[in-house]
């Protein structure tokens, strides 16, 4: 059992990719957001944070606030004979400072192992919310709604109106910054706009793969929705997604999010069972 008192603490930065790398591999916890920013690419950003002693890194975690005011833990990891309750302690408290500054009010986790839920809840974190996933297996293909507005390809010109909708959509904790819908856009394998004369009001963003689809994202401007522009867009990635020869499409909401439930049951999205709490915590 390693000291708390051999270890210092500082802000990574990019050259330490090889160390974080190597500690993710050796890690005995190990927490990773799941989300579309590449963890690895924000060693430069604050906060990034690593534990090292003697030998090498021992921990490290990183919540840079993504959009501003949130701090989403991205990543912990925890090296086997290292205490990981005094480590993040040392860390989550200069990390949480820095988040601070940057603006952040809150810091927020999507834990996605059982773990990670009693652990941040000794440390005041809440659970507030769950992530709720479900299925489509291809079969009945929905009909394609006309909510009387214009659907077309999402261009990479469109994101800056696309990130209007999309902070309009969501509460901050959910909402994506232009930087995270931009990688989302450069990931997705379908990406959809619905449009009210020149004025973008819903899109989608969806990947693929061998394994099937997954609808990764999804937002109807408020004054537009329960006007079918939603089941519009994921009817039409259904059907593009079936001529792809893809039968198996993925979606996930939040669990007090019933409207958005009931329009996936709808077009006959059936729920896996799998679940990730969601945990929060204000920032002084």
């Amino acid at each position: 059992m390693q000291s708390q008192s051999s270890w210092t603490v500082r802000q990574t930065q990019s050259s330490d990719r090889d160390l974080i790398s190597s500690l993710l591999t050796n890690a005995s916890h190990k927490h990773i957001h799941f989300d579309w920013l590449n963890v690895l690419d924000l060693l430069d950003e604050a906060p990034f944070l690593i534990a090292l002693n003697k030998d090498g890194p021992v921990a490290c975690l990183a919540c840079q606030p993504d959009p501003p005011q949130v701090a989403w833990i991205r990543l912990f990891a925890v090296l086997k004979d290292v205490p990981k309750y005094p480590v993040w302690d040392r860390l989550w408290k200069a990390a949480a400072e820095d988040a601070v500054k940057l603006g952040a009010s809150q810091a927020v986790a999507l834990a996605t192992q059982d773990w990670f839920i009693p652990f941040l809840k000794e440390f005041g974190f809440i659970e507030t919310n769950k992530v709720i996933f479900f299925k489509w297996d291809g079969d009945p293909l929905p009909n394609i709604q006309e909510p009387g507005f214009k659907l077309r390809k999402m261009a990479s010109e469109d994101l800056p109106a696309v990130a209007l909708v999309d902070q309009g959509a969501f509460d901050p904790v959910w909402a994506l910054s232009l930087r995270s819908l931009r990688t989302a856009y450069r990931l997705s394998s379908l990406a959809t706009v619905i449009l009210k004369g020149d004025r973008i009001v819903a899109y989608q963003m969806s990947t693929s793969s061998a394994l099937g689809a997954h609808i990764a994202r999804l937002a109807v401007h408020p004054d537009l929705q329960g006007m079918g522009c939603g089941k519009t867009l994921i009817a039409n990635v259904l059907h593009g997604f079936s001529q792809r020869g893809i039968e198996q499409v993925t979606v996930n909401t939040q669990a007090d999010n019933l409207r958005s439930q009931q329009l996936y049951r709808s077009l006959g999205f059936q729920p896996t069972g799998q679940r990730f709490s969601l945990l929060e915590t204000k920032l002084p």
